[in-house]
């Protein structure tokens, strides 16, 4: 049977799940990994990918949230209350995750007509908290797919991360970058904390070596992605 078309696969063990607006990430290991949760109401179409991809609901055993904005957590709460799998969350985020802290504004730099189009996924919200059950730190390595960095990439949100895939060559980036007209782009300026940050973790990115790139809201590049990565934190380097 074919897979659904929304089920990409980006590398050996590694799919995509296209959302509404966003992705989730499935890593199937001996147990499977899943990498955000897309916006409320995206479980379901989550666990038909998963079952589209050969694997089991108990085979989940964690969820890696990328950062806490609602088109990549909204569903956290109904997949954590069905699978009752492990959350696992940049120490930066886990308190706004769990409840000790309120939210903080998705829009930080301005508002405009794209916030005003984001403006029903906020209005759908409100976030349930959910217990943290692993703090993450830069360079963390989980035993994933031959063993899965993490990688702190501050600027879209303080305790943004993207996760490296050593032995896959593989860089899933959340929101750090977006691809637009075949070309690497800084993330949203609309709903990013920290430009100067953003673009300081680009060239932290840079240094890893890296064949696939994954992103939350465009299809994967899947060649040369040190050499697309390198490139770009050239091009948006700080003058100086």
């Amino acid at each position: 049977m074919q897979p659904p078309r929304s089920l990409i696969e980006v590398a050996p063990r590694v799919y995509q799940v296209r959302l509404r607006g966003t992705s989730s990430f499935l890593l199937l290991d001996s147990r499977v990994t899943i990498v955000d949760t897309g916006t409320v109401g995206s479980g379901r179409r989550i666990l038909e990918a998963l079952n589209a991809a050969g694997r089991r609901p108990d085979e989940v055993e964690q969820i890696i949230i990328t950062h806490y904005h609602p088109d990549h957590m909204g569903s956290l709460p109904e997949l954590r209350q069905r699978l009752g799998m492990r959350t696992a969350v940049h120490v930066l985020e886990a308190p706004f995750v769990e409840g000790r802290l309120p939210m903080p504004n998705v829009f930080p730099r301005h508002r405009n007509v794209l916030s005003r189009v984001a403006q029903p996924i906020l209005e759908r919200w409100p976030f349930t908290p959910v217990p943290v059950d692993l703090v993450l730190h830069d360079g963390d390595e989980l035993p994933v797919l031959g063993g899965l960095r993490v990688v702190h990439t501050p600027g879209h949100t303080p305790g943004h991360v993207c996760l490296y895939v050593r032995d896959l060559a593989l860089l899933v980036v959340g929101d750090a970058l977006q691809y637009r007209r075949g070309a690497l782009d800084l993330p949203s300026r609309v709903f990013t904390e920290d430009m100067d940050e953003a673009r300081r973790s680009v060239a932290k990115l840079a240094l890893l070596e890296v064949q696939t790139i994954a992103f939350s809201h465009f299809r994967p590049v899947q060649r040369a992605g040190s050499e697309h990565l390198r490139r770009f934190a050239l091009e948006v380097a700080p003058a100086g």
